[in-house]
């Protein structure tokens, strides 16, 4: 049987070896472990693919659904300027997509390409949204249709769009133009900034025949805008209307 000294020994050694093991545990775990890290270039933590998913804000690709291009619309604003809108549709929720690369093209009766605009869309989640461009030159040719393709992949994001109504009031047109008039509301207690608005026009065969768009600095909670989308010429009477918004943020 062990001496109390003896125990004792054993004791005090044990407690050393275990406040040893502790410190060079935790150093280990330092200078070994990498923490998850959605940009380190690897899969860690609960990513579901390399820096996405999971935790991440940038979600893998293999998870979301291509966008979709509904129709691509050309129409005349003034003589010799034309303009464009593409209607597209995300259908990932809760997802989005910022900067992605696109192109209009313009080609006459005889398929040459007249002109071609570039630019960067904002995708908002889950929604149908317009993309337009205006102050296309054509010089003394006429534009007979328009294509629109996205360049690259988009990369999609979590995100999520604040509520927001819009409803049209009336549209009218003389010799001044025409004018749509809409009402924005915000439906939150808080202020939404940078609020993109595209204003369709439709004829009764069901075709686009002219489009604007407007932005909102700010809009604050629970207040209302009233906005009019104009254009130079007097259209006919549309047989349909519709206002589409997304919000990027800050303009």
């Amino acid at each position: 049987m062990l001496s109390w000294a003896q125990q004792r020994r054993i004791f005090f050694i044990g407690g050393v070896l275990l406040f040893l093991l502790v410190v060079f545990g935790i150093y280990g775990l330092f200078a070994f472990y990498n923490a998850p890290d959605c940009r380190n270039g690897s899969r860690d933590g609960d990513e579901r693919g390399v820096d996405c998913g999971g935790s991440c804000l940038r979600v893998c690709r293999a998870d979301t659904v291509p966008l979709i291009v509904h129709f691509t619309r050309t129409f005349e604003v003034s003589k010799g300027v034309w303009g464009a809108v593409a209607s597209g549709e995300n259908r990932n929720t809760g997802a989005g997509s910022r900067n992605v690369p696109y192109v209009f093209k313009l080609y006459d009766a005889e398929n040459l390409l007249l002109y071609e605009r570039h630019g960067l869309a904002f995708i908002p989640p889950r929604k149908v949204f317009a993309i337009f461009e205006g102050q296309m030159q054509s010089g003394s040719r006429t534009p007979t249709r328009a294509t629109f393709e996205f360049e690259a992949e988009p990369e999609f994001v979590r995100m999520s769009e604040p509520a927001l109504s819009v409803v049209t009031k009336g549209f009218t047109a003389d010799e001044r133009g025409s004018f749509l008039e809409a009402t924005l509301s915000n439906l939150s207690r808080v202020p939404i900034e940078g609020i993109e608005l595209t204003a369709l026009l439709y004829g009764r065969d069901g075709n686009v025949i002219g489009a604007s768009a407007t932005t909102v600095k700010t809009l604050a909670g629970e207040a209302q805008s009233v906005l009019t989308f104009t254009w130079p010429s007097k259209l006919p009477l549309p047989a349909r209307t519709e206002v589409l918004y997304a919000v990027p943020g800050r303009l």
